[in-house]
């Protein structure tokens, strides 16, 4: 299949071959003179002997004479030695371009020579010697790149082999890449050892693959290079080492010792502290990098750390140094550098006189930093002699207590001073001054001046009327002489009478006394202090009302005397609210007061005038609806009805009100208020003695020391609201609210008290409501239960030195049950408030809260064990719980239990290991473990790494049962293939469940000089225009080296063997490498350069990678085309087809590429021509549209020749081409008709138009001669034309009448070879002309018209017909009655009817007989006219008359004309109906045809007449309008205008033709 496609292809070339006019020859290089190459002229198609004649030349592109022809025989042979590579360098195509020229006619010739290589180069290297440098560490399978041989023949001539000496340690790689360019390395095999072979000698072969073999050799010297391969190591991997804190800065602490087994730098070692050890260790010790010695550089407090762990490496001096560790342990031992810390934790101050023996007064604590026998201390007082001791409730905690009794009026405040002293050589101490006041007790009560006061006040007074004020005295000081004042409301409520100023003690009527209503008001002013507890003193306060004459007598109505000044008093409603306070408070409102003279007080319930009142309104009686309403809310209110009666009488009116409420009849307000009051005061006196025997028995409840039991219930209620507020505490006074005008919402605070869930004998959470009552039994063990743990908690609280112990997981929930504290430590539940029960913690932390209601201790806060103890195996919260009255402190220790809560640890995320890349398998890297803030069981700690090649996890127990952690190598690494190996170290805790922590472990692998440099690409090729200017760059060239450091570092230069005069052209920055133009390039010297660069690292070793550099320059568009004109055939014949070739045209161009492809146009755009190019850079210009020599006669035209450069080049060729001339054109007329009139009775032989075709070809193919086209009918006996002018004659006069229209064609035809024709069509219409007289029908003879009178006005009595031979305004007739026969008659102007103009009746005698002579005229120019006469008759008969008109008519006979008229009649308008409705029939058909833009299409028929006159217009409208050649002559010539759509005859030989030929003939 394979071969059958080449096979295909090979043809398909050699076709494209012999189809493009080039021939192919191919020859080898360094062939010798008159080596035969091919036979061009048979090749060609040309005869021997026709080579001289037609001048047979040759001419070759180079213009170099490597190749000549026989003239004798058309041989085409080798005339001087060709070298390819010379010629071609390493081009794979190398061809010699040749063109054939031969005359007669001159035609060209194209041939290619294609140059084969022959194998006459053997490759070679740059150098005969070649010396490598090889670590020995390198491992097997590492390549060192070698620098290849060159060969300056192609194809398989240049195909390399290489081949190397027999070895142990090295063989060859060879890489092809693409574009055949092959990459030399040497693979080691075997690890070498410089201590056995310090020098390895190597021959390297290249062999081409020409026939003969060529072959060339290189001397290899490799060079085998020590490494630092030793790790130092120290003595031990663990020191142990005791210091004491604050020892001075500068105290060498111990100096460590390291040893290398290399030699050199490799050997000299440096000390340094390990990157993973923290910072701050670093700032308080610090190392010799040369000797070792580790050095205490900053302050070292057993307090702040009591040992430090340092981490030391050593590492040697080599250029990658090998690291070695160990670890140095330090414990601190204690100074006693820290005095006593003495705190005062709780004060108890002022203390209270009545204080009573062992009552504590402040709590103390002492704390010491120090430790063992240093932190041990004594506390003591000083003075001695005072009322107070120091006593020791629990380690460091001390209680300053009451040892006297004490009495503030004697000493009012102690001075004393605490002191601490340890028990350390030499010993500390410290002190703390107190200040102990004695505070007052409240144990005086408030006292008033007398036991009673009386006081006297008038009703009707104002509301909040001051009436009295009471005050009472307290002799004690501050809040205990503080007193406040409220009524005792105990028999009564007075809220709604009078109220207290709580600390004035003022008091104050709240509304208008009515002594009707209260005579007496008996109560009692209470005062209280503000002490704790409170006392009290009271007085009793009486309130006589004094009354006034303010009530009228009942049931009569108020009367009124008027007149009645504005504002006079005339009644007062009276209204009482059983509720008090707001709720009491009342207002009054007078409902409609619109249109009422009165108003009413808001608060008062007077009802006065607001105007004044005349006599005139005496009489009158009114009645007012108040309203009341109170200002509680709701808002609830009551009406009352007051009467008013004005009276004009001079006697005196006493006035009544007569109250009653809505919906119910009249009755006394006293008795149902007295009612109301009644069973308030039974209502509230009730409710107080309720409230009074629940609190004493609540009271008893609580006196009794009961066991409390909580259980769920109703929560008990606690109110503060705007009135007042009460709560379970007298503690404080309340001040009471006062009442607000606004009616705003209220402010209640409700408060529940919690309720704590109980718990059953089990344990377990219960609930109170549903426990059982238990047995008597069951009451034996539950308190045998009870005893036995009162006697275990005692015994505990002996052993634990009255200190409580509990515990807790950390991490628990808020609220979480740890003790029941208040029965741990003996307390009742409900002394808990009054004593003032407090916790506090001794590190100042909310993390336990105790439940005041039950006295539970429960979690407040997150504990975090962690947080609070670090590592240390015992974690513990000490508690101090406070209570007063008596103060007492007892400590409570809770110990927090670790839970695994905290995931291992590690102090990096990331630690970074580096291992030089020549460490062998086992070497040993330590890591950084984890810690996890757990203890016991959750710390111990596992470790894993995720799998992986190279490196295994290895742990190590130390002595301390500490872990050395460390990586393991398993095999060698090399950092060239991979630099960094990532692994995830996890670290995992013993807890339940496990908890796991992880760290990235980033293994850098340091760098050995193991790599030669290398660059980006084997060849690097580069374009370069040959006009860019010296200094510019051609490319910069990267040459990357795997290793790092100064290994990696690159110097460029030019390979030994590059020539001088490359270098003088290009230079080389040996840093960036950068290589650039110091001379101007040339193209046409040379297109191409290759330049062979090295690149060597800066190792101490240095090894050289190496790179060749193609420079390939492009040509630079500076030479125009050059064009020449083969051959030129001119005149160029209209009629040359297409494709014929007019010109032969050459170009070239000296540039390559884009600058070297000539393309060829034709200037202007748009001629008839076009360029064909039939080889290479050769053009025909050929015809390229039909000429038309009519349009253009002669063609100036550009040959313009342009490349492809930038910018281009061009140039150009004029040509001037004569186009000539071929009948190949018609004679033609302007029109394809013509339409003439004529007017008739024209005189014979008259000229009526002219014809003329125009020819635009020149010469005698412009000569038009014209004759008539007789084929349709003959027209020699009525026209004639000129053969030459084209003139038309007419040759007899034309009659109207007989013909109305000649049509005919008119041919031309011109006098070229093959002569042409053309044709017009000539339509002639004749013009009537008035040469006919109207003709009038003939009537009977001599039977006259008999009318039978009476005859009415307008009778039509006959009519008239006549005719006209002419047309037109020439047959258009009119009549008239001759005058002298007119009589009573008169006759139609155009209708010729004769009618009576008058009545005639018998009396008309005088026209019994009359003839009518009528006159017919024409419209004609002149008027032509004939005449008729009419008898008429009159009879007065009864006898049926027939009348009958007599016409007259010269030589004619008489006829009757009524059935003849009326018959033309009908027949006329029928004819000009259907022709009317056909006329607009063909305008509309017209008028879309013409809108539609359609071809207008022209058939045979009869002419159309349109006639425009004086009296209408008709139209006739076709798509265009025809301009009509009119006839004039006469003066006086009508002027009428007839216009007649010509008809244009149909082709010859078709049907319509034959069937107008076939009409013309019947």
């Amino acid at each position: 299949m394979g071969r059958r496609q080449l096979l295909q292809l090979t043809l398909l070339y050699t076709a494209w071959l012999m189809g493009s006019s080039q021939l192919h020859y191919s020859v080898l290089e360094e062939s010798q003179h008159g080596t035969f190459v091919g036979h061009i002229a048979q090749d060609l198609g040309l005869e021997v002997s026709e080579l001289m004649p037609r001048m047979f030349r040759l001419v070759s592109k180079d213009h170099k004479d490597y190749l000549e022809v026989n003239l004798q025989n058309g041989i085409l042979f080798v005339n001087s030695r060709i070298d390819r590579e010379e010629l071609c360098a390493q081009s794979p195509v190398c061809v010699i371009h040749l063109e054939v020229i031969v005359d007669k006619p001159l035609r060209i010739f194209h041939a290619e020579v294609d140059i084969r290589d022959i194998n006459d180069n053997a490759p070679i290297f740059p150098a005969n010697d070649h010396k490598l440098f090889i670590l020995e560490s390198r491992l097997p399978g590492s390549y060192f790149p070698l620098e290849g041989a060159s060969d300056s023949d192609i194809g398989s001539n240049s195909l390399l082999t290489y081949k190397l000496s027999s070895n142990d340690y090295f063989q060859l790689r060879e890489e092809r890449h693409s574009g055949r360019s092959k990459s030399l390395a040497l693979v080691l095999q075997n690890a070498l050892d410089r201590e056995k072979h310090s020098e390895h000698h190597l021959l390297l072969t290249a062999t081409d693959g020409g026939q003969p073999e060529l072959s060339g050799t290189v001397q290899l010297e490799i060079v085998v290079l020590d490494v630092n391969d030793n790790v130092p190591s120290f003595n031990q991997s663990v020191y142990e080492i005791l210091l004491p804190e604050n020892i001075t800065k500068g105290t060498s602490v111990f100096t460590l010792t390291a040893y290398d087994l290399d030699e050199g730098t490799n050997k000299e070692i440096l000390y340094s502290f390990s990157n993973m050890m923290p910072s701050q260790l670093k700032r308080s010790f610090s190392i010799d990098s040369n000797t070792g010695e580790i050095k205490v550089k900053g302050e070292i407090d057993f307090e702040d750390n009591n040992s430090f762990e340092l981490q030391v490496e050593a590492a040697d001096q080599s250029s990658y140094p090998l690291v070695g560790h160990c670890k140095v342990l330090i414990q601190v031992l204690d100074v006693n550098d820290n005095i006593p810390e003495l705190s005062v934790t709780s004060l108890s101050f002022p203390v209270p006189e009545d204080s009573s023996v062992g009552t504590v007064v402040a709590l103390i604590s002492v704390f010491d930093r120090d430790s063992g026998v240093n932190a041990q201390m004594n506390c003591s007082l000083w003075p001695s002699r005072l009322p107070f001791k120091l006593t020791s409730t629990f380690k460091n905690y001390y209680s300053l207590v009451l040892a006297e009794p004490l009495d503030r009026e004697q000493v009012a405040e102690y001075s004393l001073v605490v002191i601490a002293q340890d028990q350390g050589d030499p010993p500390l101490s410290s002190s703390s001054s107190l200040v102990v006041p004695i505070s007052d007790v409240n144990d005086n009560a408030p006292t008033f001046s007398k036991s009673s006061y009386t006081v006297f006040v008038k009703e009707n007074n104002p509301p909040g009327a001051h009436i009295f004020t009471v005050s009472a005295s307290d002799p004690d000081m501050a809040e205990n002489a503080l007193v406040n004042y409220w009524l005792d409301e105990k028999q009564w409520p007075l809220s709604s009478y009078i109220s207290v100023h709580s600390e004035s003690g003022k008091l104050y009527a709240l509304q208008p006394l009515d002594y009707e209503e209260v005579k007496l008001l008996e109560f009692q002013v209470r005062a209280k202090d503000a002490g704790l507890p409170s006392l009290c003193g009271n007085v009793t306060i009486q309130v006589f009302v004094l009354d006034e004459n303010d009530n009228t007598p009942e049931d009569t109505p108020t009367l009124v005397k008027v007149p009645l000044a504005a504002g006079h008093v005339v009644g007062k409603i009276h209204a009482l609210d059983a509720d008090s306070g707001y709720n009491a408070w009342l207002r009054y409102e007078l409902h409609d007061i619109s249109s009422s003279p009165w108003r009413v007080g808001l608060y008062s319930g007077e009802i006065s005038a607001t105007r004044a009142l005349e006599e005139a309104a005496g009489g009158n009686s009114q009645s007012l609806l108040v309203l009341v309403k109170d200002h509680g809310k709701p808002v609830l209110s009551t009406t009352a009805t007051f009467s008013v009666s004005l009276v004009a009488s001079a006697q005196a009116a006493q006035s009544d009100a007569r109250l009653s409420r809505t919906g119910g009849n009249a009755k006394p307000l006293a008795d149902t208020a007295n009612l109301y009051l009644i069973i308030a005061i039974c209502s509230v006196s009730s409710l107080f003695l309720l409230v009074i025997l629940v609190y004493v028995a609540l009271r008893c409840q609580s006196q009794a020391k009961e066991t409390i039991m909580y259980g769920p219930g109703t929560a008990t209620l606690v109110c503060a609201s705007e009135v007042g507020s009460w709560s379970y505490s007298n503690r404080h006074s309340h001040i009471l609210a006062g009442v607000s005008g606004d009616a705003g919402a209220k402010s209640d605070l409700m408060v529940f008290s919690p309720n704590i869930p109980v718990f059953a004998v089990s344990g377990e959470l219960g609930n109170a409501k549903s426990l059982v009552p238990l047995s008597p039994g069951e009451n034996v063990v539950v308190e045998w239960r009870r005893l036995l743990q009162l006697i275990f908690l005692c015994m505990a609280w002996k052993m634990g030195n009255n200190q409580l112990h509990y515990s807790v997981p950390e991490e628990s929930q808020h609220g979480t049950f740890v003790g029941r504290i208040a029965q741990d430590l003996g307390l009742e539940v409900s002394q808990l408030v009054p004593r003032m029960f407090r916790m506090e913690s001794q590190g100042g932390g909310d993390y336990f809260e105790v439940n005041v209601q039950n006295g539970i201790l429960f979690v407040n806060s997150r504990i975090d064990r962690e947080e609070l103890c670090a590592k240390s195996p015992v974690c513990a919260i000490h508690l101090e719980v406070i209570v007063d009255k008596p103060l007492k402190v007892f400590h409570i220790e809770v110990e927090i239990k670790d839970i695994n809560d905290n995931a291992p640890t590690f102090r990096q995320k990331e630690q970074k290991v580096f291992v030089s890349e020549i460490r062998m398998p086992g070497s040993f890297f330590p890591l950084e473990g984890a810690s996890d803030a757990d203890i016991g069981p959750n710390s111990l700690i596992s470790y894993t790494i995720n799998p992986n090649d190279c490196f295994t996890l290895d742990v190590k127990r130390k002595h301390d049962e500490s872990q050395l952690l460390g990586l393991l190598l398993k095999t060698s690494l090399d950092r060239e293939v991979k630099a960094m190996h990532r692994l995830l170290l996890t670290a995992t805790d013993g807890g339940k469940p496990e908890l796991s922590g992880t760290a990235q472990l980033v293994i850098v692998v340091r760098d050995e000089n193991d790599n030669a440099p290398a660059f980006n690409q084997t060849v690097y090729k580069v374009q370069m225009t040959e006009d860019v200017p010296s200094g510019s760059l051609v490319i910069k060239l990267n040459a990357t080296d795997p290793d790092e450091g100064i290994n990696k570092d690159i110097t460029y230069s030019f390979q030994n063997h590059v020539p001088i005069n490359l270098k003088n052209i290009f230079s080389l920055d040996s840093v960036n490498g950068e290589i650039r133009i110091r001379e101007k390039l040339d193209f046409e010297e040379n297109h191409q350069y290759e330049i062979q660069v090295q690149a060597s690292d800066k190792g101490s070793n240095p090894m050289t990678g190496y790179c060749s550099v193609v420079i390939e320059v492009l040509d630079v568009n500076d030479n125009a085309p050059e064009m020449s004109l083969k051959s030129l055939t001119v005149p160029v014949p209209e009629d040359s087809p297409p494709g014929m070739v007019v010109a032969l045209i050459s170009v070239s161009d000296r540039d390559s590429g884009a600058n070297g492809q000539v393309t060829c146009s034709l200037q202007p755009p748009g001629l008839p021509f076009k360029l064909v190019s039939t080889f290479k850079n050769y053009y025909s210009m050929v015809v390229g549209e039909p000429l038309d020599r009519e349009q253009v006669a002669e063609y100036r035209l550009v040959v313009a020749a342009q490349d492809q450069g930038v910018p281009s080049l061009s140039a150009s060729n004029s040509l001037v081409v004569p186009i000539g001339d071929v009948n190949d054109n018609a004679p033609s007329f302007a029109q394809l008709s013509y339409t003439v009139f004529v007017k008739e009775n024209n005189p014979p032989g008259a000229h009526i138009f002219t014809v003329s075709a125009l020819d635009p070809d020149v010469a005698e193919n412009a000569l038009v001669s014209y004759w008539l086209d007789e084929k349709l009918w003959p027209l020699s006996s009525y026209i004639s034309v000129h053969s030459e002018s084209g003139k038309l004659y007419a040759l007899q006069p034309l009659d109207y009448e007989e013909v109305k229209l000649l049509e005919f064609q008119v041919r031309a035809k011109d006098a070229g070879l093959p002569s042409l024709c053309g044709n017009v069509t000539i339509q002639i219409f004749v013009l009537d002309e008035n040469d006919n007289a109207p003709a009038v029908s003939s009537p009977a003879e001599d039977t006259p018209t008999l009318l039978k009178v009476p005859v009415a006005a307008g009778h039509v009595v006959g009519k008239i017909h006549a005719l006209d031979a002419d047309s037109g305004y020439n047959a258009w007739l009119r009549y008239e009655l001759h005058e002298a026969t007119s009589g009573p008659w008169r006759v139609g102007l155009y209708s010729g009817e004769i009618s009576t103009t008058r009545v005639l009746d018998e009396a008309e005698g005088d026209f019994i007989h009359q003839n009518l002579l009528v006159m017919v005229k024409d419209h004609g120019k002149p008027v032509l006219s004939a005449t008729a006469t009419l008898s008429m008759s009159l009879v007065t008969s009864t006898q049926a008359i027939h009348s009958d008109g007599r016409l007259s008519r010269r030589g004619g006979s008489a006829k009757p004309l009524a059935d003849t008229a009326n018959l033309y009649l009908i027949i006329a308008i029928c004819s000009v109906s259907s022709l009317f409705l056909l006329v607009i029939l063909v305008y509309v058909a017209l008028r879309c045809q013409s809108q539609a833009k359609e071809e207008i299409m022209y058939g045979p028929g009869t002419a159309t007449l349109v006639c425009a006159s004086e009296v209408g217009s008709w139209s006739y409208s076709n798509r265009h309008s025809h301009i009509l050649a009119g006839v004039s002559g006469e003066p006086g010539a009508k002027s009428d205008l007839m216009v007649f759509s010509p008809n244009i005859p149909p082709p010859p030989g078709s049907e319509k033709q034959e069937q107008i030929l076939y009409d013309s003939s019947l």
